[in-house]
């Protein structure tokens, strides 16, 4: 498997869309989903239009979304011309999330499990590949060293310039039999893994155990975040704090029923919010004190109008953003509502925040109406709108806006 020729055609020109008023730089005429934006240049997993005979729809890799199952394709950011592909799958099998560094890594994943683990130089060619080290979740690569663990409960550390194994470490269950599924939630001071049972810390340099918590409740664990050397781990039941194998805190959601969906938002201003899918299909943003575990904020109930999608809830800076009908901008500290907009285009189907570096003006931007994009300051300033022909996928904000569809990927003007 090596690099392959190019095939797709790029169209270059001020145009507008089809369906839309909204001038492009450049249009890559081929599908699937943007993993990152790096170096002026645009890393995407093209989508093929293999069905499967399974559902009579299109293949769709487990904890990949979007469903991407063709080659790896690296684009100019400036011009859209492919530098370079990648490989080619399709049926049942396809690539992993790209995790891009100075190199790029991935997995090759079948219809049961993933079987290789591969980094790329960025001019496309293979630098290494492993038969071992496979996972449905995207590599992380910390200091010179790639991390993966996959859903038996496996966890490898890689050189991450030549590919040799450093070492491999298998997370037992709490009686100390059989496995759990892992995944990395993140490489600090030590390799931090959600396992089914709770959190594993291991040491970066031989993977030993430094501490391990397994939580207390047979509810499924929802979602798990570390910060500081504290896993903080969410459940249908409760929130908990644990460090060293301890555990700090735990606070009960009370009569609450707290349905799968429940996501950790993020932390800020010492408080670990958590936006919890509860009774019926509306949900709340609720706030602990990181120290004590107090529950000392709770939004009013959320409810999005569409039945197809959830609302939604992303942070920065010290604000949390809500998004259903309308976006709601609330202060991470007082909880009041800073300001809400409606967005002309429709129901919001997701939000995401942008990073200073990557745009002083914007904050956040939301994906409405299927193929609209909006841009606005932290203040609810507009400062931006865009759409593209056909369902957005996802997107990444750069000096362009980089836009994914079933059929292609677009650079739009900012």
């Amino acid at each position: 498997m090596g690099r392959t020729s190019v095939v797709a055609g790029v169209t270059v020109c001020g145009c507008l869309s089809s369906a839309t008023d909204t001038e492009y730089r450049w249009k890559y005429e081929v599908g699937g989903n943007i993993d990152a934006v790096s170096q002026n240049t645009v890393f995407v997993r093209e989508r093929s239009e293999t069905e499967s005979p399974d559902d009579g729809g299109f293949f769709s890799l487990s904890n990949s979304s979007p469903s991407a199952n063709g080659q790896v394709v690296a684009l100019d950011a400036e011009t859209g011309d492919p530098q370079w592909t990648y490989g080619e799958t399709g049926e049942m099998a396809g690539y992993t999330e790209l995790t891009v560094t100075d190199d790029v890594y991935f997995s090759y994943c079948g219809d049961d499990n993933c079987h290789r683990l591969f980094a790329l130089e960025r001019d496309g060619d293979t630098r290494w590949e492993n038969e071992t080290g496979g996972s449905w979740n995207r590599p992380v690569v910390a200091d010179g060293v790639v991390y993966s663990a996959n859903d038996t409960g496996t966890v490898w550390a890689f050189d991450a310039d030549t590919g040799d194994e450093r070492w491999t470490r298998r997370v037992r269950g709490p009686d100390g039999g059989g496995g759990s599924s892992g995944s990395i939630i993140a490489v600090a001071d030590a390799v931090y893994v959600a396992i089914d049972a709770g959190v594993v810390a291991l040491e970066r340099g031989d993977g030993s155990t430094r501490w391990r918590y397994d939580i207390d409740t047979e509810r499924p664990i929802l979602d798990t975040e570390v910060a500081d050397g504290v896993a903080y781990i969410v459940t249908t039941d409760r929130v908990v704090a644990a460090a060293d194998g301890d555990r700090l805190w735990h606070r009960q959601f009370e009569a609450v029923d707290i349905g799968i969906e429940t996501t950790i938002t993020g932390l800020a201003t010492d408080r670990l919010f958590v936006f919890a899918e509860t009774e019926g299909a509306a949900f709340r943003l609720f706030a602990f004190d990181t120290a004590t575990g107090e529950r000392d904020r709770v939004s009013e109930p959320l409810e999005h109008p569409s039945q197809e999608h959830d609302p939604q809830a992303t942070l920065r800076d010290g604000t949390v953003y809500l998004g259903s009908n309308q976006l709601h901008a609330l202060d991470a500290v007082t909880g009041n509502e800073r300001w809400e907009v409606t967005i002309d285009a429709g129901p919001i189907q997701s939000v995401t925040t942008i990073s200073a570096e990557t745009a002083e003006d914007d904050a956040v931007f939301v994906h409405a109406d299927g193929s609209r994009l909006v841009g606005f300051t932290s203040d609810g300033e507009r400062t931006w709108t865009g759409a593209v022909d056909g369902r957005i996928r996802n997107y990444l904000v750069d000096e362009s806006v980089f836009v994914s569809t079933d059929e292609a990927v677009y650079s739009l003007r900012r």
